[in-house]
C-alpha cells in the first residue's frame, strides 16, 4: 500500500478517474475525492483488497457478537424476543 495518497476535487477525479482507479489497483494508492469550499474528504478511490479486508474484518466481528448473544440466550441470562412482539409494542 503506498504511503502517498492523493486528493482530487470531484471534478478533477471526473477528469482523471481511470488514472486515480488504476493508481488504486496497481499501487495501492487511495485518492481522496473532496468537495466544497473546505475541500473535505467526500470518497475515496481505494484499492478493492482493502475493502474487501475491511469487510472480512466486519463480519468476523458481527460473527462473535452474534456468537455472544445466541450464548447470553441459551444461558438464560437474557430473554429474547420476537420481532412481531417488537412490533406489536411499537405499534402502541
Amino acid at each position: 500500500m503506498s504511503s502517498e495518497n492523493q486528493e482530487l476535487s470531484v471534478s478533477q477525479a471526473r477528469n482523471h478517474f481511470s488514472d486515480a482507479v488504476n493508481r488504486a489497483a496497481f499501487g495501492g494508492e487511495i485518492t481522496y475525492v473532496t468537495r466544497g469550499r473546505g475541500h473535505h474528504r467526500a470518497a475515496a478511490i481505494v484499492p478493492a483488497d482493502l475493502v474487501e479486508r475491511y469487510e472480512a474484518m466486519l463480519d468476523a466481528e458481527d460473527g462473535l457478537i452474534a456468537a455472544e448473544r445466541l450464548t447470553d440466550i441459551e444461558s438464560g441470562r437474557v430473554n429474547a424476543v420476537s420481532a412481531d412482539e417488537v412490533a406489536r409494542i411499537l405499534a402502541r
